[in-house]
């Protein structure tokens, strides 16, 4: 869910604060745009510099952003089309989903989390790695990133059924993993 300042920032860019604005949202958000198309890509210099366009191409559409409803799903399909535009432009790939291969699950550590032995918690990543590239993308947008599943479907350009499909086969594959590991 997007934070509420967040939003303001977004609303702020086409005033004349805009820069400030800009260069904020480029803080709060740099890192997790560049994760994204990192784990699209799999190039760590091009990442970094899609990541940077985002941030242009949000500042070009900045008079445009009033009709956005969920500024953050636009970040972030905005990242997604500078992935997949690279990827067709550099590996002539016509499904790029087809070739994430890791996209790395990182764990807030909660109290829930502290209660979790280190050998469930190396079971679970296990899982994760384990899991087919489209299935833990969809996985870590859901859980990590805290999107909706309609969000996701936006994001990646797929339908609703898919993501839902995909993250029923996550959780039962982290669920036998668990599972497992409590026998």
């Amino acid at each position: 869910m997007i934070r509420p300042d967040a939003a303001l920032l977004f609303q702020q860019l086409p005033q004349t604060n805009g820069e400030a604005a800009l260069m904020q949202l480029h803080s709060l958000y740099f890192s997790r745009i560049f994760k994204l198309i990192l784990s699209l890509i799999k190039q760590r210099e091009p990442a970094e510099e899609l990541a940077s366009d985002v941030f242009m191409e949000l500042w070009q559409r900045r008079e445009k952003l009033s009709a956005i409803r969920n500024y953050e799903v636009y970040l972030y399909v905005i990242a997604r089309n500078k992935a997949f535009t690279f990827l067709k432009q550099q590996l002539h790939l016509t499904d790029p989903l087809d070739q994430i291969e890791d996209f790395r699950l990182e764990l807030a550590r909660s109290p829930e989390d502290l209660l979790i032995s280190s050998e469930m918690l190396h079971r679970i990543h296990a899982a994760i790695n384990d899991l087919p590239p489209k299935c833990k993308l969809i996985f870590q947008l859901v859980k990590e990133q805290s999107f909706k599943y309609r969000e996701v479907a936006e994001i990646l350009n797929i339908s609703l059924k898919t993501v839902e499909a995909q993250m029923g086969i996550a959780i039962k594959k982290l669920g036998k993993a668990v599972a497992f590991s409590t026998i």
